[in-house]
């Protein structure tokens, strides 16, 4: 009876012990020069392709923007002039920055969290704010279109 069961477990439970292991680690091949007849091949189409891949990804390259923030629901309604922006305020739910050359940055909803987090936690923000004066910032993120994902804020 021991024998059977010897039989039977023990090669159960090295097919279990081995089936749980990490599989090694892969390394990765390294680059090797193309070969003149694989420069022949290559056609217009896959030019094209590298060239729009190289383009997105210089576009969702992270950045930095100074300007003025300012709430972005007011600057819609059409209440604010290219000389006054509509100032924020504790309330705001929604920012845009404008930079020094007039152009208006809408943020996304996680750059209006941040921007909401930020306001609260900087003081002279909100002493600016009350006082109506310009919020100066700097943000980093990446601009997409009309719209900008904040990554950092100050």
């Amino acid at each position: 009876m021991r024998l059977l069961i010897y039989t039977v477990a023990a090669p159960l439970l090295t097919a279990m012990a081995f089936a749980q292991a990490t599989p090694p680690a892969q390394t990765q091949p390294t680059a090797q020069p193309a070969a003149p007849a694989a420069a022949d091949k290559t056609t217009p189409a896959k030019d094209k392709m590298a060239g729009q891949a190289s383009a997105a990804m210089a576009e969702m390259k992270t950045q930095s923007y100074s300007g003025t923030l300012t709430d972005a629901s007011c600057a819609a309604s059409g209440a604010a002039s290219a000389d006054k922006p509509c100032p924020v305020s504790a309330t705001t739910a929604q920012f845009a920055l404008i930079l020094k050359d007039g152009t208006k940055i809408k943020f996304d909803d996680v750059g209006n969290m941040r921007a909401q987090e930020a306001f609260k936690s900087h003081k002279k923000w909100t002493d600016a704010a009350s006082a109506s004066k310009p919020v100066r910032v700097k943000a980093g993120g990446i601009v997409n279109g009309d719209k900008m994902t904040v990554t950092s804020i100050n």
